[in-house]
């Protein structure tokens, strides 16, 4: 709502809506804003701007760095990554999943990340008796796993590096990066090629390759892979399923936001 009509509008609680301005704001960057910044983009005084910041951070929907400046906090994150996006997102992604396990024969897997946490949202899995991919559900490490790579790859740097510190990196194999250096560097080429490779770095034999799935303004917010591959010796064998990866990350893309738009 424009500046204008909110002050011709009787029903509309100025203070209120100039808070819900401040966290568009925030949701929508990648990196962190100072105080003057939001104020001029909200067309609102300083003093103004400091006096919601600080009763939203005190209510946890906004957090304060070092250096003065704001991101969005952790309940904004909650409320935008769970819930009624999720509930869509598995329903969507699974018509999708299905489809291209059935024609590549090669399981698929939709990881989410909750802070730190990455876990298997939705999976397609094949007839095979055996098909070499962990449980629905499953927490992923996101430092070994390939859609957890995909997911950190895209974020502000403060975040991200907020992530990698927050736990300890245990190896897995011996090809595990448990050394948050090379990890930033692993992230970092991940974000320049697009996809991501976990390559016996969470199991001894086993290999998959992941890309994003992204919302209606290109944000990631989940990962698709497609998983279980046993006895690769070189990982770019898997750039071979790589178009069809892509074609299915956009389809469930454009069938959520499609759904949601009727």
């Amino acid at each position: 709502m424009e500046k204008k009509e909110i002050d011709q509008n009787p029903d509309v609680i100025k203070m209120v809506d100039r808070a819900m301005q401040v966290l568009d704001i925030l949701r929508l960057s990648r990196e962190s804003i100072g105080v003057n910044a939001i104020a001029k983009q909200c067309e609102i005084n300083p003093s103004t701007a400091f006096r919601i910041l600080k009763t939203l951070e005190i209510n946890g929907w906004v957090y304060q760095m070092g250096d003065g400046r704001y991101i969005s906090g952790e309940k904004l994150s909650f409320i935008l990554g769970k819930e009624n996006l999720y509930l869509a997102l598995k329903e969507v992604a699974s018509i999708v999943m299905e489809k291209y396990t059935n024609v590549h024969d090669k399981a698929m897997n939709l990881i989410v990340r909750d802070g730190a946490h990455c876990f298997i949202l939705q999976q397609s899995r094949t007839k095979s008796l055996v098909d070499y991919i962990p449980p629905l559900y499953s927490e992923l490490p996101f430092y070994a796993c390939a859609g957890g790579k995909i997911l950190l790859s895209e974020l502000p740097i403060h975040l991200a590096d907020t992530i990698i510190h927050s736990r300890e990196m245990v190896p897995l194999t011996k090809r595990t990066i448990t050394d948050p250096d090379q990890f930033w560097k692993e992230l970092r080429t991940v974000a320049s090629q697009g996809y991501a490779f976990d390559h016996k770095e969470s199991a001894e034999n086993g290999s998959c390759i992941s890309v994003a799935v992204r919302d209606s303004k290109g944000t990631p917010i989940a990962a698709l892979s497609f998983s279980g591959f046993i006895g690769v010796e070189d990982e770019e064998e898997l750039l071979h399923y790589l178009p069809a990866l892509n074609e299915a990350s956009k389809e469930i893309s454009k069938n959520l936001y499609k759904c949601w738009e009727e």
